[in-house]
């Protein structure tokens, strides 16, 4: 077959005219360019090729505990892949989880992405604990870029500072205190504050008790706020040791929510030692819940009041509470004495809540440890 008949078979091309043409090529060429890019981005990512789950398997892995050398590649994933990719991406990082790490979250807490901001919070507890006070330091800078703009009607990174505040609680880090404090006195938000009270009562005191408006944001949650929180302010006035709070925690042993009495009833002799043993006698006598009585109780034994330990032997038996019979259970293990194993064994065979016998359980093998039940002696040969 010569050239003239291969021509001559073509298929025709019909003809388009001069502004269709340029539609065509320039459509083509789109194409072509989309597809080089997507190529090209595809073969220069860390997370390769495939779907976002196989994307979000690779970046995983790359989350090795003191694996600097992969950060580079997860701050290029977080660039280019996916959101859902780059928070495990963020989350990976988390478990690398060295100074280096942390400064690389660091690059990101003013990301555009609320769930990326979010994500960094979280991943800074994850941290190895050697680099606690550089994920402390950045929590705050991000807690203070979270905070609302307008009160509740306007607060966008609402669920960002809350991941801080509970990163915080974890770090538990003097560079926090300020912010921890303000908290403490201005959010609006429960949980900001709840966290707040609880994390400043788990920090060194040192760092806490210099603080000029310590005991004003204490007192304020413990005369304004809700039980729960004005339980925990309690219980961080007796941890943090200030000699201030002893007037508040003397009026928590008395005060109408049973929470509070409990958690002042630990407080107090953390604040004045033995002296609270009257106290705490006089609280005893006139409680009728079951579980704050236990606490007063539990709180006696430790001081060394023998006849605290027949009530916590009769309420491990006795209380209605289930939680009251646990606690008391527990606190026999800690301090009881031999006779208690006769309450404990009834509670451990008898009890139909799986925490008491639980608890009755472990603090029987605690008192055996203790108090070995002596061999018989051999009878003597006449």
């Amino acid at each position: 077959m010569n050239e003239r008949s291969i021509s001559t078979h073509r298929i025709p091309v019909p003809a388009l005219p001069n502004a269709s043409r340029l539609t065509v090529v320039s459509s083509a060429v789109l194409l072509l360019i989309s597809g080089l890019l997507m190529a090209g981005c595809s073969a220069s990512s860390p997370a390769g090729g495939g779907s976002v789950e196989e994307k979000s398997q690779v970046t995983a892995k790359l989350g090795v505990n003191g694996a600097d050398e992969n950060i580079e590649d997860l701050l290029r994933i977080i660039e280019i892949e996916p959101e859902i990719v780059q928070i495990v991406a963020v989350q990976a990082l988390g478990r690398i989880g060295t100074d280096a790490a942390v400064r690389a979250l660091e690059t990101l807490i003013r990301h555009e992405s609320r769930h990326i901001r979010e994500a960094v919070a979280q991943a800074l507890q994850d941290v190895d604990p050697a680099s606690y006070p550089e994920a402390g330091r950045v929590l705050v800078e991000l807690g203070k870029l979270s905070l609302p703009k307008q009160g509740p009607s306007n607060d966008p990174n609402l669920r960002a500072r809350r991941a801080v505040m509970t990163s915080l609680a974890v770090v538990k880090q003097p560079v926090s205190v300020d912010f921890l404090i303000d908290r403490l006195i201005n959010d609006y938000d429960e949980h900001a504050r709840n966290t707040s009270v609880v994390t400043l009562g788990r920090i060194d005191p040192e760092a806490v008790l210099q603080h000029p408006k310590l005991l004003e944001a204490m007192v304020n949650v413990f005369e304004n706020d809700n039980e729960k929180n004005r339980s925990w302010a309690v219980e961080a006035l007796g941890k943090l040791g200030d000699p201030r709070g002893i007037e508040y925690v003397r009026r928590g042993l008395v005060d109408y929510d049973k929470i509070v009495r409990g958690k002042a009833a630990m407080a107090l002799p953390r604040l004045i030692g033995k002296d609270a043993i009257d106290e705490l006698h006089e609280a005893l006598g006139n409680e009728t819940e079951d579980m704050p009585a236990v606490v007063m109780a539990g709180q006696l034994a430790f001081l060394g009041e023998s006849d605290a330990l027949l009530f916590l032997e009769d309420r491990v038996i006795k209380a209605s509470d289930p939680l009251a019979r646990a606690e008391a259970a527990r606190i026999l293990g800690e301090v009881g004495r031999q006779e208690s194993m006769h309450s404990l064994n009834r509670a451990f065979s008898t009890d139909r809540d799986g925490l008491v016998i639980k608890n009755a359980g472990d603090s029987m093998r605690k008192l055996i440890a203790k108090y070995p039940l002596e061999k018989n002696e051999p009878e003597s040969a006449e």
